[in-house]
């Protein structure tokens, strides 16, 4: 099984979010899931994560990377 592992970093006055694909071998242990490669990452200010003042672009932005990376990893082609 394949999926996506996603996280946050904050460093000060500004934040990293991270999606990483991540995968388990599902007949052996279904319950350990390891990072296979780093997908995306992007900076925003914290202060704006905190406000969640986020433009409309940057969270389309994030919810398209997450169910564009989702589809491809389960055999979707465009």
């Amino acid at each position: 099984m394949k999926g996506l592992a996603a996280y946050i970093e904050r460093d000060g006055d500004v934040t990293r979010i991270t999606f990483d694909d991540i995968e388990t071998d599902a007949a052996g242990d279904p319950t350990t899931w390891g990072k296979t490669v780093l997908y995306t990452s992007n900076v925003y200010p914290s202060s704006d994560l905190e406000d969640l003042s986020l433009s409309k672009d940057q969270l389309a932005e994030i919810g398209e990377n997450l169910l564009l990376r989702l589809l491809a990893l389960n055999g979707w082609q465009k």
